[in-house]
């Protein structure tokens, strides 16, 4: 008796090769979004520096800071979007620890798909918040 070879896969090798497929999936796509979202990440810290730069620049030349981004150059006086879009950068209030005319913190707020990596700060005093993002 002759037997017929059978070739390529039956329903349920096929069906187990597609579980795999997706439990890998479910597996290394979070973590592939979080990498992404690192990345990302230095689009805002890259915004915040340019900015704070031009804010020193301004303190220098008129003994204080300011909440109009305009006069450090950028199109808009608040929520200014990043380079890469990732983020819009704003100047936040003053406060009795933080006064205009001697410091100030530049926010850059996440938007879009970077939103769960959340948001980033620095001041003229050198904080950097949150502190696991810098």
């Amino acid at each position: 008796m002759i037997s017929k070879r059978h070739y390529g896969f039956n329903l349920i090798e096929l069906l187990i090769a597609i579980t795999v497929v997706g439990i890998v999936a479910t597996i290394a796509f979070p973590s592939y979004q979080n990498s992404v979202r690192k990345g990302n990440r230095t689009d805002g810290h890259k915004a915040l520096l340019e900015a704070l730069s031009g804010m020193e620049q301004y303190f220098y030349s008129e003994n204080t800071y300011t909440t109009d981004l305009t006069k450090l150059g950028y199109s808009s006086t608040t929520n200014v979007t990043t380079e890469q879009g990732h983020y819009t950068l704003s100047v936040a209030s003053p406060t009795k620890h933080c006064p205009i005319t001697s410091c100030v913190t530049l926010q850059a707020k996440a938007i879009h798909n970077q939103m769960p990596d959340g948001d980033l700060t620095i001041d003229t005093r050198g904080q950097k918040l949150p502190l696991d993002k810098w």
